[in-house]
């Protein structure tokens, strides 16, 4: 039996990754959750029991009180499922590792390489692999459109279109991009990556809220799935993350790469692509089964609808 700690449990995420370990894994895990809410506001604290709540991630103590968790309750592996916290619970953190707790995060190398956008850019140019070019404000072209980005984070946060041919002003943490000339699908690639496999789902976010996909198709798309069997070669990559792509130039390119799985991987598993309960199997050091990463071709879309979750 192994003590596992879900941090920020209180995202949709947390609900998805507490539900399968429940129903899959409950003899070989112990999962505590954590996060800023109180437990009645944590929907997946209606799945499992330790709850442990601690200061946002901003907040000095921050560190100190997950360690305290990870100190008094013998945590073995630790689950970071926010960007920020990929950064502070790296799979190298010296607060990890000198207390022997894995972390399910990049090594803290990679999580800086694929966050900033601008050594991602360096990065996957350098190895040929298609990523949206980086643009000096005073050379854009008239008639096409840019973007302008946090340098850090991933997402649309912050993110403002604009034409080119026009005064551009960058503010100093944002960076312009060309803007995808596609046909503005934007694709989420699902993957596992451990046990000697690659395994790539891909689904079209045909409608999201708040930046989570709520209406999805699946899709079979080799050129994505070679493009990340070579990124996984070129960079030690978590078991389980999500990348984002759109078309640009008559490719498709790398816009954001999320190493952690994220609130939409639900829809994967609906479509047959058991992703999360992969991830729990390795983590367990159980076997994988092919068959768990296999969609079911019958499976024209997945709809997210909202569910009631009771606290008492």
């Amino acid at each position: 039996m192994q003590n596992v700690l879900l941090l920020s449990a209180g995202v949709t995420t947390g609900w998805h990754l507490a539900k399968v370990a429940r129903q899959y894994f409950a003899d070989d895990i112990t999962l505590h959750l954590c996060d800023i809410n109180p437990r009645e506001l944590v929907p997946a604290a209606t799945l499992t029991g330790p709850f442990h709540r601690v200061p946002p991630l901003a907040d000095p103590g921050y560190e100190a009180a997950v360690c305290r968790v990870l100190d008094e309750n013998q945590i073995d592996v630790i689950v970071p499922l926010i960007d920020q916290d990929l950064f502070q619970w790296a799979a190298d953190a010296p607060a990890l590792t000198q207390r022997g707790v894995r972390s399910t995060a990049p090594l803290r190398h990679t999580a800086e390489l694929l966050s900033d956008k601008e050594q991602m850019f360096r990065f996957l140019q350098a190895h040929n692999l298609p990523t949206p070019p980086l643009v000096d404000p005073d050379r854009t072209e008239p008639g096409r459109m840019y973007l302008t980005k946090k340098k850090i984070g991933c997402g649309s946060h912050g993110m403002r279109a604009v034409p080119g041919g026009t005064p551009i002003t960058l503010e100093a943490d944002e960076l312009l991009q060309e803007k995808c000339d596609g046909d503005g699908r934007e694709v989420t690639a699902e993957v596992f990556n451990a046990q000697g496999k690659l395994r790539v789902f891909c689904r079209e976010r045909v409608v999201t809220k708040a930046g989570v996909c709520t209406k999805m198709v699946p899709l079979h798309l080799p050129e994505i799935e070679d493009y990340l069997a070579q990124l996984v070669q070129l960079l030690p990559c978590p078991s389980a993350f999500c990348a984002q792509f759109m078309q640009h130039r008559g490719r498709w390119n790398l816009i954001d790469c999320n190493l952690r799985m994220g609130a939409g991987t639900a829809l994967a598993t609906a479509a047959g692509f058991q992703l999360v309960r992969a991830f729990w199997a390795d983590l367990c050091g159980q076997p994988v089964e092919d068959a768990w990463l296999q969609p079911d071709p019958s499976v024209k879309a997945v709809l997210r609808v909202y569910e009631e979750v009771v606290i008492r």
